[in-house]
């Protein structure tokens, strides 16, 4: 039989468990805390943080052309002012 004790132990450990599962870092940049974000252009500030992103892109460090240029109104003059802002 499962004591009050035991139940509340392994209860203890599920929210540790869940707490040190929801609490990882990454190395990675979230687009909304990019601090190039307000120095680029309006469109491309839409392009990144607009509410239509079919491969929900969450971070700087995962975009590739291929998924930038999926991105709607996304083109080759937004991507190069991308890598100019991104490379700096």
């Amino acid at each position: 039989m499962i004591t009050r004790e035991k139940y509340n132990r392994a209860l203890d450990v599920v929210e540790a468990y869940q707490e040190q599962l929801f609490t990882y870092h990454s190395n990675k940049t979230p687009i909304e805390d990019w601090r190039k974000l307000r120095e680029c252009s309006t469109r491309l500030q839409n392009i990144l943080i607009g509410t239509w992103n079919p491969i929900a892109i969450k971070y700087i460090e995962d975009i590739t052309f291929k998924n930038f240029m999926r991105l709607r109104n996304a083109g080759r003059k937004s991507w190069y002012e991308f890598q100019e802002l991104n490379q700096k």
